[in-house]
């Protein structure tokens, strides 16, 4: 049987409180804040409010710690709680200009500048482009250093909130020792689909007001042949190679968008959006799969001591 406890700070008191029903806590890789929705009872003691900080602990391990967003209550004394973590923050918007920084950094300097708290931050070596960012969500220019990054180094970096502290890992430093089977999933959903994201024609520009701009462009005419020509149109800056970076995106987007979603898998605290984990359903795709798997997104379910996961997978050609 598993056990989940609530934790709520406030006016320099520390409430546990029991859970009504289930909670759920969904979390995702797409630069998205974790998000806890739980019912508690009101009682004589019980007291918080919006902006309290809440903690959710199964089986005493950390897995959401963040503050109280909003709350409804019913006549019953049901009180409806939704929070989230610190990545709620960078829905905010700001004006940056960064030059010779890396993903690491840029996170770094705009944690710093919203007073959030900062964990581990792996360094990144690539050097993404100058970037001068007016009035853009904050998630917005962290996701553009990541996908620059990863179309230029094939290195997916990570950004989560870790129980508390703004984390950025390598992908392939978040192995979790954690399987998913044809026997422990409760069902699935498997698609495929060239509508989103599929590329199989490469066009990129490198501005040049001297000489005039000079184009590269990469192609897959076996690729055209079945599904037309689906053009990636980009550009290149000064101290890139422009056929090496068109490569690499076909390589990328060159192939069918596949997504695996598994529901009613067994929980376990220490899988979260971004972990890798093992894969084994030879006999349910078009494909089959037996690999380690990225996990796009986790939602947590705890209900009367039963604690099941819902995961969205990608990895290998699962790639959406």
């Amino acid at each position: 049987m598993n056990s989940a406890k609530i934790e709520i700070d406030h006016d320099n008191t520390t409430f546990t409180a029991v859970a009504e029903e289930s909670v759920k806590i969904s979390q995702s890789r797409s630069l998205m804040p974790s998000k806890a929705i739980f019912n508690v009872l009101k009682d004589d003691k019980l007291d918080f409010t919006e902006g309290d900080k809440v903690r959710i602990y199964i089986d005493d391990i950390g897995l959401f710690s963040g503050r109280i967003f909003s709350k409804s209550r019913d006549k019953e004394k049901l009180i409806s709680v939704t929070a989230y973590d610190q990545l709620r923050y960078l829905k905010n918007k700001g004006t940056y200009f960064f030059t010779g920084k890396n993903v690491s950094g840029i996170i770094k300097t705009i944690a710093g500048d919203m007073n959030l708290t900062v964990g581990e931050i792996e360094n990144s070596p690539y050097t993404v482009s100058d970037m001068i960012c007016d009035d853009k969500t904050l998630f917005d220019i962290i996701q553009g250093a990541i996908d620059e990054t990863y179309e230029n180094t094939g290195t997916l970096f990570i950004l989560t909130d870790d129980f508390g502290k703004i984390s950025l890992k390598n992908c392939k430093n978040m192995a979790v020792d954690y399987s998913v089977l044809d026997s422990t999933a409760e069902n699935f959903s498997y698609s495929s689909s060239i509508d989103n994201g599929v590329f199989n024609c490469i066009e990129l520009t490198k501005k040049d007001r001297k000489n005039g701009d000079k184009e590269y462009f990469k192609k897959d005419e076996n690729l055209q042949s079945r599904w037309g020509v689906l053009k990636y149109s980009g550009s290149v800056s000064d101290d890139e190679d422009g056929n090496l970076k068109a490569e690499k995106l076909l390589k990328l987007y060159g192939q069918k968008k596949r997504s695996l979603s598994i529901n009613g898998a067994f929980g376990n605290s220490n899988v979260r959006a971004g972990s890798l984990i093992y894969v084994k359903m030879e006999n349910e795709t078009d494909i089959g799969i037996d690999s380690k798997m990225l996990c796009e997104e986790v939602e947590h379910i705890f209900n009367n001591g039963i604690y099941t996961m819902n995961i969205v997978l990608r990895g290998g050609l699962i790639n959406d």
